[in-house]
């Protein structure tokens, strides 16, 4: 068992910051952010925040942050503790039910195999889920095993009310939890069935259990009762159910069908969530599983074994309904019993064959060496799909902002540039704490820019102050380009530009190497500063058509505000022929831009038609003051709120 958590810490832990993954997800940044938000004394049990979270994992994970630090390893060992434990957990759940030799099978199993670790690996919430519940089947079956052994029957109440406890708490982990009280509600109405007198025996451990499981979730459930509006994520995957509730029951069966071969078939479709199209099992421990899910329902009588098939098949309802089946993080909290499946077979096997007794026990000597293989073959591929596959595959270095990480190590390592601005494809929300979280510099002040919502190309570009070595520096993901335009301007402004796998490094001779063509004057909310505009090329100004709209600002305060900036085209008669909307808010709990520095400057280029263009009109609002509107715009240092900008005749 040494050997097997040792196998089992390797693969969780090595390389976890800077390997595999290779950067951190949206969902991971937004974990750290609700931890901030406990450490600052925010606490609650259920957040609402990005799509709802349980409140559980997060106070674990809060408290390694405050002991670790504000960075992705602390967010990564939560989980890699969690899962250490979960083995751990898997194994005396096993013991308890099948021996020491099977259970030591099944916790090799569940440490090497590719499903485990990778939730192991990652700073997100569901790997809490097998380990709470998995302790709480564990105080299951002690209490059911020590009632026979205590007349008095104190101490198995204790058990049952530590069962119910952390069956309770099982709900405050991930949302696949709802399916473990159905799961305990199932297997009480299977013993009152088919173990009528042992259940009678116990009837007051059970309904210890029961009050506690309840005392512990009824917060919870009071809290969703009363804001039904919390969960509506739920509704977003929830499509299958919703059919079946409507008396369709095709999108389920399907599901079903998908769940069950992803075992030994075909798994799970999106990389997100594992190497798609690659089962759980390879052939030789898949006809192991099949076999013990047969043995199994063959043995459905014993109440160990209709445990197993009942949590197993409670653990996967959650992808049976909802979408994008099947949902390998959906499923997680089959993990206590899933390496027990093949390791019932492994060891079953030999008893199996009457016929054959000399294969039986030729079978039983071969089984230490078919172990041995098993579990260093599945640690190898595990080990190569994890550090080789899973992180260079499909949309994995998009997802997990590969790009930011690259550029966070490169800022880590040049200790000349003091100041810079990274673009990227969420400026606005998750780009600002995902930087925080890799770069491990205090003296570095950064500004962020990037596509706008939609759009796969930049047209907004920061210039940063100059830094230590007298330079402006740009940083980009390659894979999220500046508009051609930039690419030339740039160039004429003799920029110079490198150019790694996941991003590019831009460096200015100066801030701002050139002025404005039209110079401005004007101060929006004691904040941003218009100082010019130009219509690029020059020779466009006798054609309109053919002009492209840039226009300069500079931050001359802290941003402290939302702030959207509005650029509309108008005629002769002062109609609105065209408008450019940039700089798109998504977080209402944001403040808008707060990351920009005093002293950048930000030019905008405006995709905008300038046919027929009379007059510009110019100005920033507060996006969130829209709904219900109307929109409050940012008033100038008069208090005007927009600028008119004259359309200069051609030459």
């Amino acid at each position: 068992m040494t050997a097997v958590l040792l196998a089992a810490a390797a693969l969780r832990f090595i390389g976890i910051v800077h390997i595999s993954p290779p950067g951190l997800a949206h969902d991971e940044v937004a974990n750290w952010l609700i931890d901030r938000l406990i450490l600052s004394g925010e606490h609650a049990i259920y957040f609402t925040r990005a799509y709802g979270h349980e409140a559980g994992y997060h106070y674990w994970q809060a408290l390694l942050v405050a002991l670790i630090g504000d960075h992705a390893l602390s967010l990564r060992l939560a989980s890699g503790y969690v899962g250490l434990l979960g083995v751990a957990v898997a194994f005396a759940l096993a013991r308890k039910l099948f021996g020491v030799r099977v259970a030591l099978t099944a916790a090799g199993i569940t440490a090497v195999l590719f499903l485990p670790v990778f939730y192991g690996r990652l700073g997100l919430r569901a790997i809490s889920l097998p380990l709470v519940a998995g302790l709480s089947a564990y105080f299951w079956w002690q209490a059911w095993d020590c009632w026979r052994k205590s007349a008095k029957g104190q101490r198995p109440l204790v058990l049952f009310a530590l069962a119910g406890f952390f069956g309770g708490l099982s709900l405050y982990t991930y949302l696949a939890a709802r399916a473990v009280p159905i799961f305990y509600a199932l297997f009480v109405v299977y013993l009152a069935i088919f173990h009528r007198a042992e259940l009678k025996a116990r009837w007051r451990g059970v309904v210890v259990f029961g009050v506690v499981f309840a005392i512990v979730a009824a917060p919870l459930v009071w809290f969703l009762q009363n804001n039904p509006g919390a969960e509506f994520r739920v509704a977003e995957v929830a499509a299958p159910l919703n059919a079946l509730r409507a008396g369709d029951f095709g999108p389920v069966l399907q599901n079903g069908v998908k769940i069950l071969g992803m075992f030994g078939f075909a798994g799970v479709p999106i990389w997100r969530e594992g190497i798609p199209g690659q089962p759980l099992f390879e052939p030789l421990l898949a006809i192991c599983f099949y076999g013990g899910v047969l043995l199994s329902l063959w043995r459905w009588r014993d109440m160990r074994y209709a445990f197993l098939l009942l949590w197993a098949g409670t653990a996967v309802l959650p992808s049976i309904a909802t979408i994008n089946a099947p949902s390998s993080i959906r499923i997680v909290n089959i993990l206590p019993v899933l390496g027990l499946f093949p390791a019932l077979f492994i060891h079953n096997s030999p008893k199996l064959s009457t016929v054959y007794p000399r294969l039986s026990t030729g079978t039983a000597r071969f089984r230490p060496v078919l172990l041995t293989f098993l579990f260093v073959f599945y640690a190898g591929w595990t080990a190569w799909s994890i550090f080789e596959i899973w992180p260079n595959g499909g949309d994995i270095p998009f997802v997990w902002q590969a790009a930011l990480h690259d550029t966070a190590v490169a800022l880590d390592h040049d200790p000349a540039i003091t100041a810079a601005a990274i673009g990227g494809w969420s400026p606005d929300t998750m780009d600002k704490p995902t930087m925080a979280l890799y770069v491990r510099r205090d003296d570095l002040a950064l500004s962020h820019f990037g596509a706008q919502a939609g759009e796969d190309i930049i047209y907004t570009v920061v210039i940063p102050a100059a830094a230590a070595d007298g330079r402006a520096h740009i940083f980009h993901p390659t894979a999220l380009p500046l508009a051609p335009f930039w690419q030339e301007k740039l160039l004429a402004w003799g920029a110079t530009s490198e150019t790694a796998v996941a991003f590019t490094h831009i460096t200015l001779p100066a801030a701002l190497p050139e002025a404005p063509q039209f110079v401005v004057d004007e101060t929006f909310g004691g904040q941003l500063q218009l100082f010019g505009y130009s219509l690029e090329p020059e020779s466009c100004l006798g054609s309109p058509r053919a002009c492209q709209l840039v226009t300069y600002w500079r931050v001359v305060g802290p941003i402290t505000q939302p702030m959207r900036l509005f650029v509309q085209v108008l005629d002769a008669n002062g109609d609105l022929v065209a408008e450019d909307y940039r700089w798109d808010a998504a977080e209402p709990q944001a403040l808008w831009q707060p990351h920009w520095q005093p002293g950048d400057t930000i030019i905008q280029l405006h995709p905008v038609s300038l046919a027929n263009a009379s007059q510009l009109r110019l100005g920033l609002f507060d996006p969130y003051s829209c709904d219900p509107g109307p929109c409050q715009n940012v008033p100038t240092a008069v208090g005007a709120p927009f600028v008119l900008l004259p359309m200069p005749a051609g030459p």
